[in-house]
């Protein structure tokens, strides 16, 4: 019977994540208006990839305060007393990826207001937050998150673009977007208006599992399937990593581009 006890209440295993995070300006920009990072709060581990829009220097201003506003605010997050003794419970998790992405909206709305060349500045955003066997996902624009798992790529977000909503309205075949020069009409993004309207989902990860967070930089040259033969190998993860930026800029590489690659190691969860 103690023996039980003491079994009951043994924590729980920590899953592992590793991480690689890279950005390009591409073959054609001079300048990258992408931003990147990533950290470990335990019980939490964050990710968060921007890409700027308005301008030549605001973009990489919008980018730069999106992911320094969220990621320090999720790592305060994490270090809550409540966070801490439930590490396993995602409601705080959304919660806070909420609350984050709110306070870059109104650090970003603040900078631009108060600096003239950064007027119309935003950023889309897209951030990942890791717990146990749990990953919660927020995205605003049209920077996006895949999951890889068992050689299959799943897209997990969904576009907030003029051009997503023709597709999902049945106004415009696959075929159709495809050739169209819409593409990049943003009906979301931080710094755009008052309230942010992320898009949250939550997923159950499993062991062997590969998480992508890209900007559009990658995801319009790079076909899904050419990633998920990349990810299928058995390469490094800093590897892979590179290997998708290089992908993009063979194709012509007009955006910049960034990645940030996953990988999920539940041994022993």
């Amino acid at each position: 019977m103690l023996q039980r006890l003491r079994r009951s209440f043994a924590p729980r295993p920590q899953w592992r994540y590793a991480l690689a995070l890279r950005s390009d300006p591409g073959q054609v920009r001079t300048n990258n208006e992408d931003a990147v990072r990533a950290e470990t709060t335990p019980p939490w581990t964050m990710a968060v990839l921007a890409d700027g829009m308005g301008g030549y220097s605001a973009g990489e201003v919008a980018s730069a305060l999106a992911v320094e506003c969220i990621t320090r605010s999720l790592a305060q997050s994490a270090r809550q007393r409540a966070v801490q003794a439930s590490p396993a419970r995602t409601n705080a998790v959304h919660k806070a990826l909420a609350r984050s992405l709110q306070e870059a909206n109104t650090a970003i709305c603040a900078h631009a207001s108060a600096n003239s060349h950064c007027r119309n500045m935003g950023t889309t955003v897209v951030a990942a937050v890791f717990t146990h066997d749990k990953l919660v996902v927020a995205h605003l624009g049209d920077s996006r998150a895949y999951l890889w798992r068992c050689g299959t790529l799943r897209q997990l977000t969904h576009d907030h673009s003029w051009l997503q909503e023709q597709i999902d309205s049945g106004r415009l075949s696959d075929e159709a977007a495809a050739r169209s020069t819409r593409g990049h009409l943003i009906t979301r993004a931080l710094g755009v208006a008052p309230q942010a309207r992320p898009t949250l989902r939550e997923i159950r990860l499993e062991a062997g599992d590969r998480v992508l967070l890209c900007s559009d930089g990658l995801s319009d040259l790079v076909s899904a399937s050419a990633i998920s033969a990349l990810l299928a190998t058995h390469q490094p993860l800093e590897t892979q990593a590179q290997r998708l930026i290089d992908k993009a800029n063979a194709q012509g590489g007009r955006d910049n581009i960034s990645v940030i690659l996953v990988a999920v190691d539940g041994a022993g969860a």
